[in-house]
């Protein structure tokens, strides 16, 4: 039987691994209204309006998309017991008035005729088995002039995490098991200085470190917009590192055009990617590109590595002091982290206080928002 990506891991684990703690509602309603405008969506718009959601996991992010009071909300995710989670949540905690629908079927096998005017696919298009299939196969579902929004996620922007797994590998046995109790107290100092942490450190370290990821691909912005038609447009993006000086009565340039200027900037900042504590003035493309695919080789190597005796290891290392001598002038303080990070793995995880590593978390995943056009007469 063909392994799903997700899927599989969370039968496993049960709908809690994907369960998020929100605390004050009002807050994370800002929040979330924050991020729609950021994307080109006006929330008070959806009043009447048509949702698809793909991966709702628990329906937390959910709740806010259904207190805007879209005429039809469609859930759909593969695993029926995180579906139904979802359901009770929006039951419970949902507005009134809202027709909803709960669809349980995996992606790619997910058919309607019906097109919507928002579709949201959240944290579940990376480390699918052909990401940029997925995302031209959830547009199919967008109505002209409609907004979907989705997130992805790089190898550079998602190097914190990676390193990580440098842990868990020292808390593995040689049958490779991993001893989750002595993962969770190594790392959970980490978790700390990571604001808004809205999962429990077992249930993060469990999706994020234990889960292999085998078989499935990175989805950076620079991979969705190389994948994607010229005719969508992007209504906008999070974080916003994008600088466009057109004038809205200019012509029109070509699609492809801006999204090869987006990619552009993306890899002018990839810098900023690798952390979240500062932001540094833009950088050569050639630098960017070199840091992501870096960033790429040590997630090919790490993501299969069980066992502390593995020769790829070496590779891991190697690579990771690369990037910390290529940042190291003008980001010192993620090469020391990293640095920080290859000492402790290399000594046994005995050192007990550290200074650097604890709080290097990058920006790991980024939203982007893609209008469809109406069709030229």
């Amino acid at each position: 039987m063909e392994s799903k990506p997700y899927l599989d891991f969370y039968a496993q684990q049960g709908a809690a691994l994907v369960s998020r703690e929100i605390g004050d509602r009002r807050a994370f309603f800002r929040a979330r209204a924050s991020l729609f405008v950021s994307l080109g969506i006006a929330p008070g718009l959806l009043d009447g309006k048509s949702v698809l959601e793909f991966g709702p996991g628990t329906g937390h992010n959910a709740l806010f998309t259904d207190s805007l009071r879209p005429r039809r909300f469609v859930l759909v995710d593969g695993d029926e017991k995180i579906l139904q989670a979802s359901c009770e949540r929006l039951k419970d905690e949902g507005a009134r008035g809202v027709e909803r629908e709960f669809v349980c079927a995996f992606f790619d096998d997910y058919s309607t005729d019906e097109r919507f005017d928002l579709v949201i696919a959240e944290a579940c298009i990376p480390n699918q088995v052909k990401p940029s299939e997925t995302l031209n196969k959830m547009l199919q579902f967008l109505k002209p002039g409609g907004v979907m929004i989705f997130t992805t996620v790089s190898a550079a922007s998602w190097l914190s995490e990676i390193t990580r797994r440098l842990v868990k590998v020292r808390c593995t046995n040689t049958k490779g098991v991993v001893d989750l109790n002595l993962l969770i107290s190594k790392l959970e100092p980490h978790f700390k200085t990571l604001k808004g942490m809205a999962r429990q450190p077992r249930e993060w370290i469990l999706d994020n470190l234990v889960q292999s990821y085998e078989g499935g691909q990175l989805f950076s912005i620079p991979n969705a917009l190389e994948g994607l038609a010229s005719e969508y447009l992007v209504s906008g993006l999070s974080p916003m590192f994008l600088r466009d000086w057109r004038w809205y009565k200019e012509k029109p340039e070509d699609g492809k055009a801006i999204h090869n200027q987006i990619i552009d900037q993306y890899y002018e900042n990839v810098i900023n990617f690798l952390d979240r504590r500062s932001i540094h003035k833009s950088h050569s493309r050639e630098l960017g590109e070199r840091l992501e695919a870096i960033s790429a080789m040590i997630w090919d190597d790490i993501r299969s590595i069980d066992d502390i005796e593995d020769q790829r290891l070496g590779c891991v290392i190697e690579n990771l002091h690369e990037i910390a001598s290529l940042v190291s002038t003008a980001a010192p303080a993620t090469s020391n982290s990293i640095e920080e990070a290859i000492k402790w793995f290399q000594t046994g995880l005995h050192e007990d206080e550290l200074f650097h590593f604890p709080d290097w978390w990058g920006r790991g995943q980024q939203h982007v928002g893609l209008v469809k056009p109406f069709a030229s007469h």
